[in-house]
């Protein structure tokens, strides 16, 4: 979902978030956030409301993007 992940990464720079405070809000470590990032890890649903709360952003916009992603590969 490289769209998801480049959603995620535009959300936390507008919020002037550093991959840091994020991993830190979500108390993983900095790599956690740069596999999600990068596409290497892929959020559980219970990982990806946390992610979206750490953010501070709608899950609902979140989810938009996925389902328009998904009609893209049909």
């Amino acid at each position: 979902m490289d769209a998801l992940q480049q959603w995620f990464i535009e959300q936390h720079e507008k919020r002037k978030l550093t991959i840091q405070q994020l991993a830190q809000n979500l108390n993983q470590p900095v790599s956690y956030i740069q596999d999600i990032e990068q596409g290497e890890h892929i959020l559980e649903i219970v990982e990806f409301l946390r992610y979206c709360r750490a953010l501070d952003v709608d899950h609902n916009i979140a989810i938009e993007i996925i389902q328009n992603e998904l009609q893209k590969q049909s």
